[in-house]
C-alpha cells in the first residue's frame, strides 16, 4: 500500500529503451600509486574505456537487463569506433551523428579512490538540427547530462522537447556545482527550467548552489534525488523529503569513485521503467554505483 506522502514517479515510464543524449567521451584512467607530487614521477596502471554520462548510464543500464540507446555525438575516428564497438558489445543500441575528433577524459584515480580529471573538449559537437525525433520514439525515459547542457544548450533543449511532444518522462542529472558557479547559478537554473524535467539528480554539493538544500523553489521538478556518497540519499517532492541509507560497499573498500553518479541514474532508471516504488529505484541505484566503485573507471563490470 502507498502512503499518502510516499514518494511516486511524477510520470508513468514506458516499455522502450531507456535514451540517454548527450556526447561519447573517451575515458583514460590512470591509476596513482602513491599522491600526486609536483614534478616528481611514479608509476600508474592506465585503462581507456567508453565515458561521459550517457555511455556510463546506458553501459550500466545494460549490466541491469534494460533496453538502452546512447543517442548524440561520436567522433569520427578510429578512438570513436572502438568506444562505439566496446558499447556494443555490452548491448548498448547507439544512434549517433559522427563528426570531428572524439573528447578525451583523462582521470587520475588518487590511492583514496577520489578522482581529478584533465579534460580535451575534442573537435565537434551535435547541432540541433541533428536531434531526430525516432531517437525518442517509445522511449521509457529519456535521460540528460547537465554537462551537455552547458556545452550543447540548444541541442540539449530540441531533445527535451522531442521526448515530450513524444509524450516521454524526461531526466536530467546537473553539471558539476564549480561548472555551474562559473556558468552562473541564474543562468545554469533557466537552462534546467527550460528543459521542464520530470526528474532532477545530483549531488550535496550541486543542490546547495541550485538552493535545494532547503526550501524548495519554484522552479524544481516534482521529484528530486540529492545523492551524497556514503551518506543517506534524500527523495524531495512537493509533499516534504525522505532519507534512503546507502548500504555499506562490500568488502569495504572503494576503488574509484568515477561514473558512481551515473550508476546511480541508471539504477534509479531501470526502476522507473519497471514501476517499482520511487524508494526502491533509489536503493538500486545505490546498489548499481557500489558495484561501479569498486572497479576503475565509470563503466560498471562486466
Amino acid at each position: 500500500m502507498v502512503h499518502e506522502g510516499t514518494p511516486r514517479w511524477p510520470r508513468r515510464a514506458g516499455p522502450g529503451p531507456v535514451v540517454a543524449l548527450g556526447k561519447l567521451v573517451a575515458d583514460q584512467l590512470l591509476e596513482l600509486s602513491a599522491p600526486l607530487v609536483v614534478g616528481g614521477q611514479q608509476r600508474v596502471v592506465r585503462t581507456t574505456t567508453a565515458g561521459g554520462a550517457p555511455a556510463n548510464v546506458t553501459a550500466n543500464l545494460a549490466r541491469l537487463g534494460v533496453p538502452a540507446r546512447l543517442a548524440g555525438w561520436a567522433g569520427a575516428d578510429p578512438l570513436a569506433d572502438g568506444l562505439l564497438a566496446a558499447l556494443a558489445e555490452r548491448g548498448v543500441e547507439t544512434a549517433v551523428v559522427r563528426r570531428g575528433r572524439a573528447p578525451l577524459s583523462t582521470v587520475l584515480v588518487h590511492p583514496d579512490g577520489e578522482r581529478t580529471l584533465l579534460t580535451d573538449r575534442g573537435e565537434g559537437g551535435l547541432e540541433p538540427a541533428d536531434v531526430r525525433p525516432e531517437w525518442f520514439a517509445g522511449a521509457a525515459v529519456v535521460h540528460l547530462d547537465g554537462y551537455d547542457l552547458l556545452r550543447l544548450p540548444e541541442a540539449v533543449r530540441t531533445a527535451a522537447s522531442a521526448a515530450h511532444d513524444a509524450r516521454v518522462p524526461v531526466s536530467v542529472d546537473v553539471a558539476a556545482a564549480t561548472r555551474i558557479e562559473r556558468h552562473g547559478i541564474g543562468a545554469y537554473v533557466d537552462l534546467l527550467a527550460g528543459l521542464r524535467p520530470d526528474l532532477l539528480s545530483c549531488n550535496a554539493a550541486e543542490a546547495a548552489v541550485l538552493g535545494l538544500d532547503g526550501h524548495r523553489p519554484g522552479w524544481a521538478p516534482e521529484l528530486v534525488l540529492v545523492h551524497a556518497g556514503a551518506h543517506p540519499t534524500r527523495v524531495g517532492t512537493r509533499a516534504g523529503t525522505e532519507q534512503v541509507p546507502v548500504e555499506p560497499l562490500p568488502g569495504g573498500r572503494l576503488r574509484d569513485t568515477t561514473g558512481c553518479g551515473d550508476a546511480f541514474a541508471a539504477g534509479v532508471l531501470a526502476g522507473w521503467r519497471a514501476g517499482v516504488p520511487v524508494l526502491d529505484a533509489v536503493r538500486a541505484g545505490h546498489a548499481a554505483a557500489a558495484a561501479v566503485a569498486g572497479v576503475v573507471g565509470g563503466q560498471p563490470p562486466s
